[in-house]
This record gives structure tokens, sequence and C-alpha cells, in this order.
């Protein structure tokens, strides 16, 4: 009985023991998953203030679910060379293609004469930089939401090919002159102008010198204004400003035999011109969106008698990146402001405000990061309140990396005037890599219908969406559609008017079957530069 009392007392102090051991263990192990979380956690925090430091010191910092894991690894690479690290060693497992497009652009930083001397972080700090973003990046893109089913029918536009014939076309400029009915057409590679009449037929096709790379063409009376991007590639220094503008003078109002001189030489690499009465002197002054690549800017050349300019370049705003201008007096003063859509660094929408002789101040609509990509702006009153209001495209996926990544933020924007500088979106529909917009009635029905491009298309999806007519139902409902045949190319270039003078708008689309932005898909690449079309003409069945 005692003996039996002893053995018992004794497992019991065994079990208490190991009970206590366990709970010791567990105790610690606890302790160490808390540590470890904790130090996770405070790591994520040290990187989310170095991401505010040192990507916000550029650019508007972009939060980790913009990108997939691999994607970042990419984008970081790039972003690394700004910072001055130089290894990339922790790309080692990404394919060789990501390796490649991080030595090139940290090549371009250095070529441009900004990589930096000596690391601005230590490479601690970037390494925690590095982590914030990736432990914290989803896996996969996210998906596009709130999307309306697109209608797989073109119920407005018979589409029409025509017999300009470039293989591969790199159609940087589509230009509808609607007094004459013709189509004029720039293409980058071959350098050349052509002119379609409104069936598509070729007129005529010139060349001249100094070689032109057209992007943007307004005519003015006798003449014509040809901008011409320089270095479609981005392959020059920026500040050998490769881009001009030539003046042609029209014989008979017709190409086929006109002049060309250079009326403003010397331009970044520019995406877009306007002319406007900017100092109210009945002169047309000149505005160029100098996209450049590290360095670009907006600037104004005062008009002179005989349709030339000054040479005195006024730098209106001095960042890269600039894709689109347009001249309205948002304030009602009487004076043109101009309207500036910036794609890089600082990436937004601004209004530069004329203060009068040739001053102006600058009030900024919106501000995005980076790799919203914007490429495209209109000016329309969409709700009929007398202000005018904004028609914004934005989608170009060139800059992040080689995987042909969606974003679900891509896609094409309405904002809304407000007053006072003040802009709400009113509108959105998510489109992957979304390039032009155009408004228009296309419908005869008194509202705008909007007419979109893409040129960064999703081309892993069964029908990849290039061309969408969105139709307006009224209250900023928008019913998509497309159709097989527009979704065969890839439009780098858009314009609409009156092609065939029956009185509605039809559109005109040029292709461009260029590998950039489509380095995951090479048989796509190779399949649209044999067979993609180089012009498609959508005539609309209204009238």
């Amino acid at each position: 009985m005692v003996l039996s009392s002893v053995i018992t007392n004794t497992h019991l102090r065994v079990i208490v023991s190991k009970k206590l051991v366990i709970g010791a263990i567990l105790l610690i192990v606890i302790a160490c998953v808390g540590v470890i979380e904790m130090k996770r956690y405070w790591n994520q925090q040290a990187g989310a203030e170095l991401a505010g430091i040192y990507c916000g010191n550029c650019h508007l910092e972009p939060e980790p679910d913009i990108f997939p894991r691999h994607s970042w690894e990419v984008a970081l690479g790039y972003m690394g060379g700004w910072l001055g690290i130089e290894n990339i060693d922790y790309l080692a497992e990404s394919p060789e293609l990501a390796n490649t497009i991080v030595q090139n652009r940290h090549e371009v930083l250095r070529r441009e004469g900004v990589f930096p001397s000596a690391p601005l972080l230590n490479q601690e700090d970037w390494e925690l930089l590095r982590e914030y973003y990736l432990s914290s990046a989803p896996t996969r893109a996210l998906g596009q939401f709130n999307k309306p089913e697109l209608q797989l029918e073109l119920p407005r536009f018979d589409v029409f090919r025509t017999s300009y014939n470039r293989s591969p076309a790199v159609t940087t400029l589509v230009h509808i002159r609607e007094e004459t009915g013709e189509i004029y057409v720039g293409d980058s590679l071959t350098q050349s102008l052509s002119v379609l009449d409104s069936d598509g037929q070729l007129l005529v096709s010139r060349q001249f010198r100094p070689a032109i790379s057209p992007v943007d063409m307004q005519f003015v009376g006798e003449t014509a204004y040809l901008g011409s991007i320089g270095d479609l590639g981005a392959t020059q220094l920026a500040s050998e400003r490769p881009a001009h503008i030539s003046l042609l003078r029209l014989l008979d109002q017709e190409i086929a035999n006109a002049t060309s001189e250079i009326v403003i030489p010397n331009l970044f690499r520019m995406a877009d011109l306007e002319l406007a009465d900017l100092d109210g002197d009945s002169q047309l002054d000149l505005i160029t969106s100098g996209f450049g690549s590290i360095t670009g800017n907006v600037s104004m050349f005062k008009g002179l008698p005989g349709g030339l300019f000054e040479q005195e370049e006024e730098v209106l705003l001095n960042m890269p990146g600039a894709v689109k201008t347009e001249a309205y007096d948002f304030n009602d003063d009487g004076l043109l402001d101009v309207m500036a859509l910036i794609s890089d660094a600082r990436e937004g929408l601004y209004i530069l405000v004329n203060q009068s002789e040739g001053v102006f101040s600058q009030e900024m609509v919106f501000e995005a990061h980076p790799s919203y990509g914007h490429t495209y702006f209109e000016l329309h009153d969409f709700n009929d309140d007398g202000l005018i209001d904004v028609l914004v495209t934005n989608g170009d996926n060139v800059d992040s990396d080689p995987y042909n990544t969606t974003k679900n933020y891509h896609g094409v924007r309405i904002y809304l005037n407000r007053g006072s500088y003040e802009f709400e979106e009113a509108y959105f529909y998510p489109m992957y890599g979304a390039f032009r917009a155009k408004a228009a009635d296309f419908d005869g029905d008194d509202d705008l219908d909007i007419a979109v491009t893409s040129f960064y298309a999703n081309y892993a999806a069964d029908i990849p969406e290039v061309f969408t007519y969105l139709e307006n139902q009224g209250s900023f409902e928008f019913v998509p559609y497309t159709t097989e045949l527009v979704n065969q190319g890839r439009w780098l270039s858009m314009d609409i008017g009156d092609v065939d003078g029956d009185q509605d708008v039809d559109v005109v689309l040029g292709g461009g079957y260029i590998s950039v932005g489509l380095e995951a898909y090479p048989q796509v690449v190779e399949r649209l530069s044999e067979f993609g079309e180089p012009v498609l003409i959508l005539k609309n069945t209204l009238n």
C-alpha cells in the first residue's frame, strides 16, 4: 500500500514535470514565433517607411498590390538603378529577359548621367525596401472588377480594309482630313507620309528630307504642320533632342508636290503638337509635348506671321513623359490655359494657368503612380453642365516587366469638372493596355459615345480586347462592343471624323507591329507583323 502510494506520487510528479517541460517549450516556441512575427512586422514597417522616402521622392509612392511578386522583382531592379544599386544577383532565378531588361535600363541611366556614383541607401535598407514590396505583393496580378460584358458584335460600323500595304507596319499617325475626304497615314519605319481616299485607296506616298517619323499633324489653310518623334525606340540620348516639326506647303491642297521645311528643330522625343493663340496677338503659337526619356518638357514657341515661330523655347512644364496638351480657358478669364498629361515620374494631369505675358502657374488635377501609364486625353462636356470634362486613357505597359503583366487599373476614365480646377472621377471602363480613346456622338442620340483602342492587350485571353466601341446609354452607363476583325490588329494610332462625307463619325485605325510590350508573346508578334492590317476604316452606318 505504501509502495503503491509512493509509485503513484512519483508517477504524478513525472507527469507534472513533463507537462511543465512541454509548457515551457511551448512558451519558448510561442515567444520565438512572437519575436519572429514582431521582427517581421517591424521590418515591414521599416520597409514601408523607406518606400515613402525613396520611392515617393521621385513619384507617387506605389502600393505593393499594383504588381504581382515576379513583376516587382524587375521593377525594383529598375528602381535600384536610380538609387545606385548595381548588384542584381537577386534576379538570378528570373528569366534571362528580365535580367537583360534591367541591365539595359541601368545602361540608359548611365548614358544619361543619372546613375548615382554611390548607393543612396545601404544594403540593409535596400533589402528591407525590397522585402516590403515582395512580401506584400500578390502572387498573381489582380483581376478586373465591375467590367460589363463585352458584346462580340459591332452594330454601328462596317469594317473596310485598304489598299495601303506595309509589312510590318509601324503606323504612328492616322489623320482624317474631312474637308477633302482623305486619310493621312504616317509610318515611322518607312519614314513616309501617305494619303488614302475615303475608300482606302492609296493616292500618294511621300518621303521627305530630313527624314520624318510622323506622330501628329494639323492643317492650317494651305499648310500642314507635321510632328516627328525622331527616335521612336528611345535609343538616343535625351539631350540629342532628335524630334522636329516640319511645315508642309501644300500645292492645290495636296502633298504630292508639297515642299517641306523644318520650322522647329531639336525637340525632345515628341508625342503631340498643339496650335493655339496663347498670348492674344492673333498668331498661332506652338505647344509641344516633349516626352523625351529621362528628361523632357512641355514647351511653347511664339507664333510669327507666315506660319513660322520664334526659335526661343519657353518651357511651360519641366517634366519628362508629356504625351498630350490641349488649350482651353478653364477659368473664363479670356486667356487660353494649357492642360498637359504626363506619363512618367510625377505622372498625372496638370493645368498650366495662363497669367498673361508668358507666365503660367500650375494646378494639379490628379497624380498617379508611374505604372498607370497614361497615354491620351480629350476635353468634352459629358454631362451638359457647361463645364469642360476630361476623357483620359491609361494603359502603357512597356515599363514594368517582360511578362506583359495585366493591370486592373488600366482603362478609360471620365473626370467631371466641378469648378476651381477640381475634377471628380465619374466613370471607369477597365481595359488592359488602353491606349487611345476618342469621344463623339456616333449613334446620333445626342450624347457622347467612346471609341477606345488597346496597344498592350491581354494576349493570353481567348479574345484580346484591342478595340472597343462604348455606346452611351445615359447616366454614365456604356455598353461595350467589339468584333473579331478589329481585334486581329494592334492599334498604335486612331482618328475619328467624317471620312466619306455622309454626316456621321467614322473611325480609322493604324496598326503598329513592333515587339515593345509583347516580349512574353513572340509568336503573337510574328503573326501580327506578317498579317496585321496597317490601316482599317470603320465606316459609320448611321447615315
